[in-house]
């Protein structure tokens, strides 16, 4: 709390009251030994899980957060990502605010501290973020991670911990079963309860295979100790495959013997290229690890040398070597990726068909390899499913949507997501041709996220018509 928002102009005294820690912190690998009981101060008057309409604030993962010298960790939040997320920090001269609420809604305190924090980002106006974030890299701690999680101690935490969800899920569809067998009126959100699928345990592999390339994993076969070993002995080769979510090793860092993130790699390139010494790969390298595109080895040298004391390796930005200064250096580039693109990773559309009693309408929706919308949550989940809301002329009939199949989420399979390519497909009856053209609105609400965020809820109105002429 000796961060200038809590200061400056505004001296803010917090109200710290030590509440239940998230049960989702200690599946955390830094939340394992988090004491019961955590001092937290309230920020809302009121949240979401109230049932009084407000929205579900955002978090920015720990993971790769630090791998910039221009961002802050100010304050973590109640979430589901973990005790080290962001939910108040700072990126360049971008200021992260993670809590919903307008104004009218913070307490007395958090009005004080979002007021120094608005006077504290205005220090650094016109002082750009340095590295941009590229979807689809894995890091190389998610890698250990992965690791420590295919281990025989490792593996056994994770099936403690789909015991636990399947014991929480049994617990809470008995419960609902109850209510309806009492006759109460049990909302049909609640009731999707019972609908919940079984849920199954990962295989003890799957964390890993998802950034493991098919050669390498039919090389090495399905096993664990091959697996580990593998990559620990290749952990400073690894770099982004240009597939999403996957890594290759660098054999041309390999013969060099050094890792992508050694500071010599840049010195040792350049005067290779100067001595012409396979001066062809090392221009690769300098291409692959910086963003800089010189076409002779004196521009390099004149680069490095000038740079030198204020490089720094960011593996967020795609395993790159940047320069420690705002506009010192051109923005990554995304990885290469189907449509529909990291910033938008759900695209979607309206189409209408004639059927033999009356119209097909269609909603196709593709998303992005590595991303996923929500079918299903619990109640009291944060998470927004996903709903469409049809809107027609007097005297059309709608009849209920068929829904593609989702599955159990495999880091958390209380919650049921989609992937990939759907179709939502719902009947109209009631049109007749000597109507003319029929304009017909479907609102389509979701939230996405990957592996490592979410993005905020969003609401599309899709528009197709129905008796073209």
């Amino acid at each position: 709390m000796d961060h200038p928002i809590f200061h400056t102009p505004h001296e803010v005294k917090l109200t710290l009251e030590d509440r239940a820690t998230p049960s989702e912190y200690f599946q955390h690998p830094k939340g394992e030994q988090l004491a019961p009981t955590l001092p937290m101060w309230r920020v809302q008057t009121e949240g979401y899980q109230e049932g009084k309409g407000q929205l579900i604030g955002v978090v920015s993962r720990d993971a790769g957060f630090f791998d910039s010298p221009d961002v802050e960790w100010i304050s973590s939040g109640v979430n589901s990502k973990g005790p080290e997320a962001i939910a108040i920090g700072r990126h360049g001269n971008f200021l992260h605010w993670g809590f919903a609420a307008s104004p009218t809604y913070l307490t007395p305190e958090a009005k004080l501290v979002l007021v120094n924090a608005l006077h504290y980002i205005a220090g650094f106006d016109h002082k750009a973020p340095i590295a941009r974030k590229v979807q689809g890299v894995v890091l190389r701690e998610q890698v250990l991670q992965a690791l420590d999680s295919i281990t025989d101690a490792g593996y056994a935490k994770v099936l403690a911990r789909y015991d636990a969800i399947r014991k929480d899920q049994a617990e809470r569809q008995a419960a609902v079963r109850a209510r309806i067998e009492a006759g109460e009126d049990v909302p049909e959100s609640e009731r999707q309860i019972l609908a919940w699928e079984d849920v199954q345990n990962p295989g003890r592999l799957d964390a890993v295979r998802r950034f493991v390339s098919a050669a390498v994993w039919a090389e090495l076969g399905e096993t664990p100790e091959a697996l580990d070993a593998y990559l620990r002995a290749h952990l400073p080769y690894l770099h982004p495959s240009g597939e999403w979510h996957e890594l290759a090793v660098d054999t041309d860092l390999e013969d060099f013997g050094l890792g992508n993130n050694d500071p010599a790699l840049l010195e040792r390139a350049v005067a290779g290229w100067e001595a012409d010494e396979d001066a062809e790969r090392c221009q690769t390298l300098l291409d692959r690890y910086t963003l800089q595109r010189f076409a002779t080895v004196a521009e390099w040298r004149a680069w490095l040398d000038a740079n030198r004391d204020r490089l720094f390796f960011c593996e967020t930005a795609g395993y790159k070597w940047l320069v420690d200064e705002p506009g010192s250096q051109p923005m990554a580039s995304p990885l290469p990726s189907l449509q529909p693109t990291p910033k938008a990773p759900l695209a979607s559309r309206l189409t209408v068909q004639a059927g033999e009693d009356g119209y097909w309408i269609t909603v196709e929706a593709t998303l992005l390899k590595g991303w996923h919308a929500y079918d299903q949550v619990p109640e009291d989940s944060a998470y927004i499913p996903l709903s469409l809301e049809l809107e027609l002329p007097a005297g059309l009939q709608a009849g209920p949507w068929q829904r593609p199949a989702s599955h159990p989420d495999q880091v958390d399979p209380t919650l049921q997501i989609f992937e990939g390519a759907l179709a939502f497909r719902c009947e109209v009856r009631g049109y007749e041709p000597a109507q003319g053209p029929v304009e017909l609105t479907c609102k389509l609400r979701y939230q996405v996220c990957d592996e490592r965020m979410c993005l905020a809820p969003k609401i599309e109105t899709l528009t197709t018509t129905l008796g073209r002429p």
